[in-house]
């Protein structure tokens, strides 16, 4: 009886060869590491892309938003820096003891800066005395007992003086019905006059009135209109009719 000699080889083994056998564990190797690459992006890859997210809202919530700004100017700098209120009233008496009042929408008063152009239409920046003032109503009593009553878009208050410099749609209420309009007009609160020498129109019950300015005059009781001055008087109506 003969043995299998363990030094002989199979035909198999012998068509293989000695390379295949160092191949097989390579190619097991290869596919571990494969496997383990992909298990690891799939774990690195979600994780990747859920801190760029939170990143992204981090950065959304903290960053400050930058929204333009307008370089101002000197005078832009200036008016910005001035004390604003709103609805304001002030009262007063004139100089025979009658009352007077002024309301405003909106009243600013200028304030002092350190390099100011000269002052215009006597509104002196930084001066205590003078306020701006918007929407307008300024009313007084006349030495006759009349009411006297002036509305304007703008006006400057100069309170040590007693007088306002009124602009945009001045229109004047006197109590007897009359009403007058005009681009401009000052008003003396103290001395119970005013006066405008931009163009007006105005009526009545009686009839319709334009000239070239006014004047209020004799504590109320005279209104003289100035310049060319135009009148249309409306016909009265006749009291019909007998028993």
């Amino acid at each position: 009886m003969t043995s299998a000699r363990p030094d002989l080889e199979t035909p198999e083994q012998s068509r293989r060869g000695p390379l295949s056998e160092l191949a097989a564990p390579r190619r097991v190797f290869k596919r571990k590491r494969r496997n383990g690459l992909i298990l690891m992006l799939k774990i690195a890859l979600p994780l990747i892309a859920l801190s760029c997210v939170g990143y992204i809202y981090y950065w959304w919530r903290q960053a400050p938003v930058i929204h333009p700004t307008e370089v101002l100017s000197d005078a832009k700098q200036q008016a910005s820096s001035d004390v604003k209120l709103q609805k304001v009233q002030y009262n007063g008496v004139d100089a025979n003891n009658r009352p007077f009042s002024i309301t405003a929408d909106h009243a600013s008063q200028p304030q002092k800066a350190e390099t100011a152009p000269p002052p215009q239409s006597g509104a002196a920046a930084g001066d205590a005395s003078i306020v701006n003032l918007e929407k307008l109503m300024a009313d007084m009593t006349m030495g006759d007992g009349a009411w006297v009553a002036v509305t304007a878009d703008n006006g400057v208050y100069h309170r040590d003086a007693g007088t306002v410099d009124l602009s945009g749609n001045v229109t004047l209420f006197h109590d007897t019905g009359l009403s007058f309009e005009t681009d401009a007009a000052t008003v003396d609160l103290k001395n119970d006059w005013a006066r405008g020498d931009q163009p007006v129109e105005g009526q009545n019950a009686d009839g319709q009135l334009a000239s070239q300015g006014f004047e209020v005059r004799d504590g109320g009781q005279t209104i003289v209109f100035t310049g060319r001055a135009y009148l249309k008087l409306f016909p009265k109506k006749s009291n019909g009719g007998g028993s």
